[in-house]
Parts: structure tokens; sequence; C-alpha cells
């Protein structure tokens, strides 16, 4: 055997790992949900879908457990509901956590903009122990806060409307 083949044999299934592993990533990162900071979140309030946001930060200990339960929530039921991600590691990120108030719930948290307002609510929380829910105790906490949501035409659950308080 010559020895550029065998150079090739050797170097093949490494290129081949490689490759795999560069078009995975992004599809991991979609799968948990779009990046969101103060540069594109207003359009999570104006759509008319349900939003489902976790915050987070890479260097949490909780949030590295609870990953893999978003990751496969996000999986399973990312055509039901729109899913986005807020990294308080970065600026922008930081800065979106704290215009929306979100951060005196602590890391990870699992919020649901689900209002036609845009205002945001806390579905889970880590409770300093660590406890971090499964995949689907995950979406029994998020669909278990929607029992009367309806489904748009693109497939979505959508936000409800505010009740319109009316004059007295």
């Amino acid at each position: 055997m010559h020895p550029a083949e065998s150079m090739a044999r050797r170097w093949m299934p490494r290129a081949l790992v490689a490759l795999v592993a560069l078009v995975a990533l992004p599809l991991a990162v979609v799968a948990s949900g779009e990046p969101l900071h103060i540069g594109n979140f207003q359009r999570t309030l104006d759509a008319d879908e349900l939003w489902v946001v976790e915050i987070m930060s890479p260097m949490c200990g909780t949030c590295q457990s609870f990953a893999p339960a978003w990751q496969a929530f996000a999986t399973k039921h990312g055509r039901e509901v729109k899913l986005g991600q807020v990294n308080i590691d970065t600026d922008d990120g930081m800065e979106l956590a704290q215009d929306l108030d979100v951060l005196d719930a602590g890391v990870p948290s699992v919020w649901a903009f689900d209002k036609a307002n845009g205002e945001g609510r806390v579905l889970w929380k880590d409770d300093a122990k660590g406890d971090v829910p499964t995949a689907d105790a995950l979406a029994q906490i998020i669909f278990g806060a929607f029992p009367g949501a309806e489904r748009l035409a693109n497939g979505f659950l959508g936000k409800t409307a505010e009740a319109d308080a009316g004059e007295l």
C-alpha cells in the first residue's frame, strides 16, 4: 500500500466525524430554541404564537443538568410552541433578562410569553436544590399552564387575548 493511501485511510474517518460535528452543532442549537437577545426579542412579543423561553447560562451547573431535558422537550414539541433561549452570559442576553425582570427567578428558568400584552410569566425555575424536570415533566408543566390554548393555522399554540377591562 502506498503511504499516501495509508494516510488517507487514517484521516478519512476523522474528517467524516468533523464534518458531521459541523452539521450537527447548528441543528442542536436550533433544536434548543432560537437565541434571543435585546435586539430580536420584540418580535416574540409581537407574535401571535405562544413563546416558551429558557433563561440560562452555559456556566451554570444546573443549566447544564437541565439542558438535556430542554433539548428533548424542544425536539418533541418545537412544532407546538415557539422556543427561545436567553443566554445571560452575553451582554445582549443579560440586557434582555434585566429588561424583562426575569433574573429574580434565577437560572435556569422557563418563561411563557403567552398574552397579547407581551408580559411573561415563570413556568418553572430552579428550586436551588438542583432538581430538574424530565422532558415529559416539563411538557406537563408547560402544556398544563395552557389548558384552553387554541392552535393557530400554522399548528402552533396561540397567545391568549387579554380581557378588556372596559369602562364601569
